[in-house]
């Protein structure tokens, strides 16, 4: 009998953890169609519901976030972690994996300290410009390095162990239509679309700047406005189809939007420089290295995209107003973000994951 690899694919904490992993675990059963995928998510219910409609095998994990300081919160890490260890050693022992795919996040640290001591081989791959606290503890023990930018502040010493692949997009976004985005909003197709997405869990100050300032918006645009779990504004507009969060829509209304206002994840970054859309970025600061902002600042370096900082945003209806009278200046935005990442990033990490094996004589 043929025996059956398992690959578990680790992080959570966002669908920018989440997302990554299935599309590089579709494409990794695409080239070996014996591969099992199991997931270990966080315990939100949107990183859950998102695996179920896909059917995956899953365990949502609840591990604490790493402190950045000395707190209350602080005090409650230990035994939340070791818990979390707990649960993490219980899941391998039971799955019994020969490789793990971390993406990031707080979920995925007890999940690869407990497969270092089991000895099961770790790939790691870290999205944005600069590393995670997370990714930090992780990468000493990983077997391959994938990055998302082009250099994220290793040492010297990771530089034969580093593949710069890219960032996973799923293939469905290449699936949509603008037709099909006319008939989930209601829209003419005669206006140009503004889209504002803050990522899976949304962002009050855009929020709160596309309330502000909507009359003025809806001058220049029809308006998709995706706002976040808990966060619609419960404004009626025939030209503002707003929704807390969409799934299968989603492609339909990227096809639709003529400019993006997002964040600076790596995750959305790349799918819409995947579409070579248009985008404005709005990076959030003081948070996880600012990240966002150092994504941000890389891709402003490439021209591939408008920055402006959350203290800029009442200058928003005019930035927008000015991109969408500038066809020409949309579309070489869209070209030098889809040229900002490498094509194909799930089946090179797939590849990759599938070579590690190999290397470790468990894939023959």
């Amino acid at each position: 009998m043929q025996k059956s690899y398992t690959i578990l694919f680790c992080g959570g904490g966002s669908f920018g953890h989440l997302v990554p992993s299935l599309a590089v675990a579709a494409e990794a059963k695409k080239i070996r169609p014996d591969l099992r995928a199991v997931f270990v998510c966080s315990d939100r219910s949107e990183e859950i519901r998102r695996l179920q409609e896909q059917k995956q095998h899953f365990y949502p994990l609840r591990a604490p976030k790493l402190p950045h300081r000395l707190s209350l919160g602080a005090m409650a890490f230990p035994p939340l972690f070791i818990a979390a260890c707990l649960q993490a050693r219980k899941i391998l022992k039971q799955e019994k994996p020969d490789l793990i795919f971390s993406k990031g996040g707080f979920v995925s640290v007890p999940v690869c300290l407990m497969a270092r001591q089991m000895g099961i081989p770790i790939v790691l791959h870290e999205s944005d410009s600069v590393m995670s606290a997370s990714a930090r503890l992780v990468v000493r023990f990983a077997k391959s390095i994938c990055t998302g930018f082009p250099s994220i502040g290793l040492p010297e010493k990771f530089s034969s162990l580093t593949y710069h692949t890219g960032n996973p997009v799923r293939t469905e976004i290449f699936a949509g239509s603008e037709a099909a985005g006319r008939r989930i909003t209601g829209f003419s197709g005669r206006r140009p679309v503004l889209m504002i997405i803050g990522g899976s869990q949304g962002s009050v100050a855009l929020n709160d700047a596309v309330m502000h300032s909507l009359s003025e918006l809806l001058e220049s645009a029809d308006i998709i406005h995706i706002t976040g779990v808990g966060k619609n504004p419960g404004v009626s507009h025939a030209r503002y189809f707003v929704r807390e969060t969409v799934s299968e829509e989603l492609p339909h209304l990227y096809a639709l939007a003529s400019l993006v206002v997002t964040r600076a994840g790596a995750g959305t970054l790349s799918e819409l420089g995947a579409l070579s859309k248009a985008v404005i970025a709005v990076p959030l600061t003081g948070v996880a290295h600012n990240h966002q902002l150092k994504n941000a600042e890389f891709l402003l370096s490439k021209h591939a995209l408008v920055l402006l900082s959350q203290e800029q945003l009442s200058t928003l209806p005019s930035v927008v107003k000015s991109l969408l009278q500038n066809g020409a200046l949309r579309e070489h935005l869209g070209m030098a973000l889809r040229d900002s990442f490498p094509t194909d990033a799930a089946k090179k990490i797939a590849t990759i994951l599938l070579a590690d094996l190999r290397a470790s004589k468990v894939l023959s």
